[in-house]
């Protein structure tokens, strides 16, 4: 049919077929694809615009349990976001140590500790660990992180290409 969309696993669209890109089309050179699509992807009445899923995922029309309604040809999504602190969930961090003096220089399974007094500088290593469990919270231990910086917002993909039917098809007919 006109205006038909089929992933193909080479390089090339196929005789009669074209890209999926974007691409600008006379609407004399295919008046058959334009009345099918007309300007639904851009363009008007001398050039009118293919279908644009380069770095894309198709998705169907209408609505899902749960989602908002979609509609042919609209296009949503980012390659990339950026976190607001009101898009992270409430959450806390904490740092705890135990209260008694260190008694180790390894952790091996210990936890951190009250640190030894003395003058610096120190000529050995002082006990920092110690082997019961922590009793007393770390208030001002950690701070901020990040950078608001965006993240990749892609899904897995394997890249396909997408071609559009634009010559010697079958019109498709309404119901």
């Amino acid at each position: 049919y006109y205006g038909e969309i089929r992933a193909f696993a080479f390089n090339y669209p196929p005789v009669d077929w074209a890209f999926c890109d974007g691409t600008g089309v006379n609407t004399v050179q295919a008046q058959a694809l334009y009345s099918v699509i007309g300007t639904l992807y851009g363009g008007n009445a001398t050039v009118f615009n293919l279908p644009k899923l380069q770095g894309r995922t198709v998705m169907g029309s209408g609505a899902g349990p749960g989602l908002t309604p979609r509609s042919v040809p609209q296009a949503v999504g980012t390659y990339s976001e950026t976190l607001t602190v009101a898009q992270v969930p409430d959450h806390t961090h904490s740092v705890v140590a135990e209260g008694a003096n260190a008694s180790a220089l390894a952790p091996a399974g210990a936890y951190l500790a009250k640190g030894v007094k003395g003058t610096p500088p120190r000529v050995t290593a002082v006990n920092t660990y110690a082997g019961s469990a922590p009793n007393a919270l770390m208030v001002s231990a950690l701070a901020p992180v990040g950078s608001s910086g965006p993240h990749s917002n892609l899904q897995p993909y394997l890249t396909l290409n997408f071609c559009i039917c634009i010559n010697n098809a079958e019109y498709p007919l309404r119901p």
